[in-house]
């Protein structure tokens, strides 16, 4: 299988898929398909997504082992999952969970592979807002918890636990089990040798800060997690970006906004996390409407819109784009913007702003023009009062 030009790899990353690559040249056994997946592994941690899920497929159909076939499917849903792919995640996890649980979950290598299937599985409900799914699994899992001693294991277990929390809370004002949870998550990974895990507890602190409107806490995890990813690990460093850029967002520091979101974007397009393109267009499009570009403002809008996958926080385009069309006085889509707002699977607001835009559904329900307009700009400004534009 051909692959995709290196060269915007380092150095050292083009050399050891290059390496390697040689190692899986030739030969079809047992010992080829374990240099394979590490070789698919590789790929994915430096952004190669796309190839490294065709060589994961490639094992699966070359083996009869349900285990490899179940990690197989496991690696392709974490894979999908990086780049929020989050339908075909949901589905790579499903497969992994009917196949791992023919082997009737006997032996301990197939319990440790049930628990990893388990977390990615997790991970895809949460972004799709398959909240019931999302607690089932939480539910199992707390119920696994007690007879794991597996630091590795447990940190899996774990990210459902915290997955749960947030959206319990529908990312807005955590209660305190959140912390002290995501204390213990940083403890656990902090005695790892791989430091992923440890990053990736440090960007759940990040969210629960940031949710929580802690945003210099929030900016400095992250910042932790940069430090540990930067260079590897491109799907969850992109979120690290992303988040920080958002941080900024809600200090209403237009410059350092732009500069993440630029960051943000680069990073998405070298690695093949084209995911993470519309957000840094969402964010430039904040940048340009706080500096009332509203042609430019509006462009970025509608393509961070049209790209958009993380369905929960769609606030990031939606407050840019319906201040622009406020200024063009479009009432019928910026009422149906902010109407959307609301879904009771969508990250929950302040009180006093989720109070505004009932006023303008209202108002726009009601087709009443000039109510309409005065209560969205009453919900614009608030939603700049309360860091949310």
């Amino acid at each position: 299988m051909d692959l995709a030009d290196l060269q915007h790899l380092s150095p050292e990353d083009r050399q050891l898929i290059l390496e390697s690559q040689q190692k899986i040249m030739s030969g079809h056994d047992e010992k080829m398909l374990v240099a394979m997946e590490s070789f698919a592994e590789l790929l994915d941690k430096v952004g190669m997504h796309s190839e490294a899920r065709k060589y994961f497929q490639n094992i699966i159909s070359s083996t009869t082992n349900i285990l490899t076939q179940a990690r197989c499917w496991r690696k392709i849903a974490f894979s999908c999952n990086n780049q929020k792919d989050f339908t075909n995640a949901g589905v790579a996890a499903q497969n992994a969970l009917t196949l791992i649980r023919t082997s009737l979950l006997k032996r301990k290598p197939e319990k440790d592979e049930y628990i990893r299937i388990l977390h990615e599985a997790s991970y895809s409900f949460y972004f799709q807002l398959k909240f019931e799914k999302l607690e089932a699994t939480a539910k199992e899992v707390k119920r696994l918890l007690p007879d794991v001693a597996d630091i590795e294991l447990r940190v899996n277990l774990f990210n459902v636990i915290g997955y749960s929390l947030i959206t319990k809370s529908r990312w807005y004002m955590l209660p305190e089990e959140a912390f002290t949870h995501n204390e213990l998550f940083l403890q656990l990974t902090s005695q790892l040798e791989d430091k992923f895990p440890y990053a990736v507890a440090l960007c759940f602190a990040g969210h629960f800060y940031l949710w929580n409107e802690e945003i210099s806490l929030s900016r400095k995890h992250f910042a932790g997690a940069i430090q540990l990813l930067e260079g590897k690990h491109t799907g969850q460093l992109l979120i690290a970006y992303n988040y920080t850029t958002i941080g900024y967002r809600f200090q209403n520091n237009i410059s350092m906004t732009e500069h993440w979101a630029h960051l943000t974007l680069e990073k998405a397009k070298q690695s093949s996390n084209l995911s993470y393109v519309p957000t840094s267009y969402a964010n430039l499009a904040w940048v340009n409407a706080k500096r009332k570009n509203w042609l430019f403002a509006e462009e970025l809008a509608r393509k961070a819109k049209q790209g958009w996958s993380v369905t929960a926080f769609s606030y990031q385009y939606t407050f840019p784009l319906i201040h622009c069309l406020l200024q063009k006085k479009e009432m019928e889509e910026a009422g149906s913007l902010a109407f959307k707002l609301l879904h009771p699977l969508l990250k929950r607001f302040p009180d006093t702003l989720t109070d505004k835009l009932q006023a303008v559904s209202k108002a726009w329900i009601n087709k009443n023009k000039n109510d309409f307009f005065l209560c969205l700009q009453d919900a614009i400004d608030e939603a700049k009062l309360t860091g949310y534009y």
